[in-house]
């Protein structure tokens, strides 16, 4: 009998993938990429920590998350997507004594993606059913309207990593009942992904995109 024939093996790929220009575009690389068709890239999210990009200490347990939109011969184009803080700096925040107010929301920025976004506030003592909602009302109409001005990046963006309102909902919030802790824990655009029918279309020169690859090497 004939020996079976040999499969080749794909070859596989790494490309380096770029932040957002909201955050410094081609100029910031964030991660090299693995893959074995360009393609295939598409929609993968990727996990970076949060201090590469706030240098905030509190930050350290803080992961943002980006899609791959496109790959062009100059790498893969990312856009951020959320944000989330692991459960220890969350647990950090509830303290003995305090009432905790949580907000689980959904909401429309003003390109019409939407936004589900998680917030977690530590009363600084002990509060009724009255105050809670009602806190909990303010912070949800303030990120409401603020998510009438921005896009879903530029939304996520001010409020994961300039945390550009966090005064402004505490200070609210405070006229109904005094805020010891704040944190915006978990942030995510649920609607932002590239179509199956796209996916083709979101790879740019893809013969000049492997050319430049470095191939991946196993090390013995």
């Amino acid at each position: 009998m004939s020996p079976a024939p040999r499969v080749k093996k794909k070859r596989r790929l790494w490309i380096t993938a770029y932040a957002p220009d909201i955050l410094g575009g081609m100029d910031r690389p964030l991660v090299k990429v693995l893959c074995t068709a360009p393609s295939d890239l598409i929609n993968r999210i990727l996990t970076v920590k949060g201090t590469e990009f706030t240098r905030d200490f509190e930050d350290r347990g803080m992961n943002l998350y980006f899609r791959i939109i496109k790959v062009t011969p100059a790498g893969a184009q990312t856009t951020l997507i959320g944000h989330e803080y692991s459960r220890e700096i969350i647990s950090s925040k509830v303290r003995r004594r305090m009432s905790r107010v949580e907000l689980i929301t959904r909401l429309y920025t003003k390109d019409g993606n939407r936004v589900k976004v998680s917030v977690l506030a530590m009363t600084a003592h002990r509060c009724n059913y009255t105050h809670k909602k009602e806190i909990g009302r303010i912070l949800e109409n303030t990120l409401k309207e603020k998510a009438k001005d921005y896009g879903y990046e530029e939304f996520i963006y001010n409020l994961a990593i300039r945390k550009a309102w966090h005064n402004e909902m505490t200070k609210n919030a405070n006229k109904i009942y005094p805020i010891r802790e704040f944190l915006v824990y978990k942030s995510r655009a649920e609607t932002v992904i590239v179509p199956p029918d796209e996916i083709e279309k979101a790879v740019e020169g893809e013969e000049e995109v492997e050319k430049r690859a470095e191939t991946y090497v196993v090390r013995r």
